[in-house]
């Protein structure tokens, strides 16, 4: 660190100077000294010196060179942010095929431990999205496809979900906010997505009652009321179970007008159902906007 007077020896520029440019532009930040002094660091000077040439070198004034400092900070600034992404993806690439693995030869041990590898290196949110569901994702498509036996799909699958579960458990609920039910109609096997958008939930802070896949409508608004539900999200992949789902959606609103339903899947893609002040379709890429304008209305 370096004392004013020193910053002023070696960048040629009066103390008086310096200290009108960072009150004015706050282009640096100082440290203090336990005095009160002010301490300079070698990228202050750097700073400093990349103004004087851009001045004496360029003939522009102090408040262009500062605007140009701005500039080329926020490119450099971009270009590391691009690089920090490039790496994420790549990395989370290279985890994807590792568990793949792990999963398909059946190792219990390995697999965890790539999980939580990737916990370790990245937000939760991205390990389950990007990592987790894709992985998942492309097991399915290979069991479909008859690359990999059933009972490969079945491991990867339970432990997968075993993950999902134990960290929807350790997230904290409040009790002021909205109760949700999240559930997939009876016959409704796939329930990945609703468990990711449980846990976006879950991370708000709502409570969430999970039946997960197979649920028949029996019985639920029993549950409905003991729990005191105000917000019920449902996953279908098969449109032909929408219409049952829309007329028990219609005898619950009979029952609690009050009552707010989150549909999603890929059995709503390509079927025309209007979103209503009870009946919501987010996209993916839109959950924080949906909680922000619907979740947080119905408290």
């Amino acid at each position: 660190m370096y004392t004013i007077k020193k910053v002023s020896e070696l960048v040629g520029i009066p103390n008086v100077t310096i200290r009108a440019w960072e009150n004015r532009y706050h282009i640096i930040s100082p440290q203090r000294s336990d005095g009160g002094h002010r301490l300079y660091s070698q990228d202050d000077i750097n700073t400093i010196k990349w103004l004087k040439d851009q001045m004496e070198n360029k003939g522009i004034k102090i408040s262009e060179a500062v605007r140009l400092l701005s500039v080329e900070t926020q490119k450099n600034y971009t270009k590391n942010q691009y690089e920090h992404e490039k790496k994420a993806i790549e990395s989370f690439g290279e985890l994807q095929d590792k568990l793949y693995q792990r999963l398909i030869e059946l190792d219990t041990v390995q697999a965890n431990e790539i999980i939580d590898l990737a916990f370790s290196l990245h937000a939760f949110e991205d390990v389950f999205l990007k990592i987790l569901t894709s992985v998942l994702v492309r097991i399915g498509d290979e069991w479909e496809a008859g690359t990999i036996g059933v009972a490969e799909e079945h491991f990867a699958s339970e432990l997968i979900m075993q993950r999902f579960t134990n960290f929807f458990r350790v997230l904290p609920s409040q009790d002021h906010l909205p109760k949700v039910m999240a559930f997939c109609p009876e016959g409704e096997l796939h329930h990945i997505g609703l468990m990711l958008f449980s846990l976006f939930l879950r991370k708000k802070g709502n409570e969430v009652i999970y039946l997960g896949a197979n649920t028949p409508y029996i019985d639920l608004m029993q549950i409905i009321k003991r729990k005191n539900i105000s917000v019920i999200a449902i996953s279908i992949t098969d449109s032909n179970s929408i219409e049952n789902t829309m007329n028990w959606i219609k005898g619950c609103l009979q029952e609690n007008p009050n009552l707010k339903f989150v549909l999603g899947g890929k059995g709503f893609e390509n079927t025309q159902i209007l979103s209503t002040r009870n009946v919501f379709i987010p996209e993916t890429n839109d959950w924080e906007n949906f909680y922000k304008y619907t979740m947080t209305k119905t408290l």
